[in-house]
């Protein structure tokens, strides 16, 4: 264990997480048969960040509240004003002042889901240099440079495709949600719903990827490793004299090195769901306040408000799915690396 360096992860955590999280105290736990997750913290940790959350967006909603019933009661009582344009024009100001208030939460959004993508890659690029050496010492060393080759080309495909292709896609889909609801006619629907669709399936894509490549060098690779340490371990056994004692010592070092290496892929694990689990919270419950409001000022407000709200909501649950596919794709690929090599 002192041969692998946890030091640069530990500064990571520490920046990241202020200091909340002991690496090499998770690796500990896991290698001694120690239950490394709770449960229990973690549902009071959430339900601490849920009312916070709460609180610190209630003056944004009650903002969009107000302008929204004031923009219904202008609609409604046009007929008070002799000249229907001015209701007409007070609710083009409000709907602007709403689409600022919208876009700077927006934007908001965007910089934690940003945040929250990059910490996973810097961890994910600093778990792999001490990660595949734990799993060099186990033997799997062709294992551990084509694994290691993968999460890097991983890490940065990931970074270019969200940052390049899938962000933008999603701020120009609110954007325009935004834009198009402000005429009332929807005449960009059509291209909203072909961005959300583009966005969906780019997701999608990648994780079929990764997936492929998991199934594919899951066959060859570590099936390779394996026999060839089957190998080593009958030719030991062979030796005259000290060939039971040796095979036996061989077994228990590597055996001692797979436990490490299963440790660091579970500690791991741990990890990146805890450095999601804020950024999450607070996407979701943002989804689904504008959802509500949503539904319930659709009684009483104009439709192009509502339908603002609602594509508002749909920016936040496409930035929630991004965060949870990069999610899901680290923990599929440290957990089927894990497991495939430690037979």
């Amino acid at each position: 264990m002192e041969q692998i360096d946890l030091s640069e992860i530990q500064e990571l955590l520490d920046d990241i997480l202020g200091g909340t999280v002991d690496f090499q105290q998770l690796v500990e736990q896991g290698t001694s048969g120690q239950s490394i997750l709770s449960w229990g913290g973690i549902l009071h940790n959430f339900g601490t960040i849920f009312l916070q959350e709460l609180v610190m967006q209630k003056r944004l909603w009650v903002h969009v509240l107000l302008l929204a019933v004031a923009s219904a009661v202008l609609l409604h009582f046009a007929e008070v004003f002799k000249n229907r344009s001015v209701s007409q024009i007070s609710f083009a100001m409000i709907y602007m002042i709403l689409l600022l208030i919208l876009m700077v939460s927006f934007q908001n959004s965007m910089e934690i889901a940003r945040d929250v993508l990059l910490a996973m890659r810097n961890f994910m690029t600093v778990l792999a240099p001490a990660y595949f050496l734990a799993m060099t010492m186990t033997s799997y060393v062709a294992s551990a440079g084509v694994y290691y080759e993968f999460i890097l080309l991983l890490v940065s495909g990931l970074q270019r495709v969200l940052e390049l292709f899938v962000l933008p896609c999603i701020e120009i889909y609110v954007l325009l949600v935004m834009v198009d609801h402000l005429s009332g006619e929807e005449r960009l629907s059509r291209l909203t719903e072909l961005l959300e669709m583009v966005v969906g399936w780019s997701l999608k894509g990648v994780v079929a990827a990764v997936m492929a490549f998991h199934m594919i060098q899951g066959l060859l690779t570590p099936a390779a490793d394996a026999f060839r340490k089957l190998t080593v371990s009958k030719g030991i056994e062979m030796i005259p004299g000290i060939g039971d004692a040796g095979s036996s010592v061989t077994d228990m070092v590597l055996g001692s090195a797979m436990l490490i290496k299963n440790g660091i892929g579970a500690a791991a694990l741990v990890v990146l769901l805890l450095l999601c689990l804020i950024p999450l919270a607070k996407l979701g419950i943002m989804m689904a306040a504008y959802y509500l409001l949503a539904a319930v000022l659709q009684p009483i407000s104009d439709e192009r408000i509502t339908g603002c709200l609602a594509g508002v909501g749909c920016g936040m649950k496409l930035l929630f799915q991004t965060i949870c596919m990069v999610l899901v794709l680290f923990l599929l690929t440290v957990a089927l690396t894990t497991a495939i090599t430690g037979r």
